[in-house]
């Protein structure tokens, strides 16, 4: 048993992700047993919501419409008590001391809205956010203010939940850790990455479908938008540039079939819309 966290709540997000969701809740159940642990089940298929409560009728369960994960994360966020708040996905394992690195991070960085941990692939290695992020991981000893944390796993003091608000629902999937994160900075907080590894299986609720790959260019857009409207033009016109190679160059079919997608909807100037409603 991993020592008690007092007033902990976890949020775990999931969509037709049984098998990993039956480990994540193993992983929970053993070392944080007096928790409050809600799922958050975006209208699974596969007999999730009906295995929680067969299997766990201590943990409250959410089944709700499936309108992306920033959906599924608030009305989470609705349900729970925690002064610490962790909202995470279901492929993620957590091991004992885990979380109690991220609070004792908070803890000792008052400023502090956000804290997650470095999150690590089933092979070990380091999980990618791109050459721009990887300078955060150099000489990482301590906790580190950082511009944004993976959403897979975010610990959340409660005070700075209700000063930062809630995720923002335009965002279907991805972009929506960004874009609160940049949130919680422009309100004066800190965002923490913290040198302890999670293991995080990743994509395990992600189906190959053109519209994830075209969604995550709108919700790059939308971000830009709002937090560098200087750039955004130019941004558009990069992205809708990018979409036209593509859908003419690109080998792979389902690649094509998103950036046609994405161009149609920058040529209709429909960015507000999610490509899922």
């Amino acid at each position: 048993m991993g020592m008690v966290i007092s007033e902990l709540s976890v949020i775990v997000v999931s969509h037709n992700a049984r098998g990993v969701l039956q480990e994540c809740l193993k992983h929970l159940r053993s070392h944080w047993a007096q928790a409050e642990l809600v799922v958050v089940d975006s209208a699974s298929s596969d007999g999730s919501g009906e295995w929680v409560r067969a299997h766990h009728p201590q943990v409250k369960l959410l089944e709700v419409a499936n309108r992306g994960y920033a959906y599924a994360v608030n009305r989470g966020l609705e349900a729970v008590t925690g002064r610490w708040v962790v909202q995470m996905n279901s492929d993620v394992y957590l091991n004992a001391g885990d979380l109690e690195t991220l609070q004792q991070a908070l803890e000792a960085n008052p400023q502090a809205a956000f804290a997650g941990p470095t999150l690590v692939t089933p092979k070990g290695k380091r999980q990618s956010f791109g050459s721009f992020y990887a300078p955060n991981f150099w000489n990482l000893h301590a906790p580190r203010p950082v511009g944004w944390i993976s959403g897979a796993l975010i610990m959340a003091r409660r005070e700075a939940l209700a000063d930062i608000g809630p995720m923002d629902e335009r965002l279907f999937f991805y972009n929506e850790d960004l874009e609160w994160c940049a949130r919680a900075r422009k309100k004066g907080w800190k965002v923490l990455l913290v040198p302890r590894k999670v293991l995080h299986l990743g994509a395990s609720s992600t189906p190959q479908d053109p519209r994830f790959i075209a969604e995550g260019y709108r919700g790059g857009l939308l971000y830009s938008q709002d937090y560098f409207p200087l750039w955004h033009g130019l941004h558009q016109k990069a992205v809708w540039l990018e979409a036209l190679l593509r859908v003419r160059l690109d080998p792979n079919p389902l690649r094509r079939e998103g950036y046609r997608l994405l161009k149609e909807k920058l040529e209709a100037h429909h960015l507000n819309t999610s490509f899922f409603s």
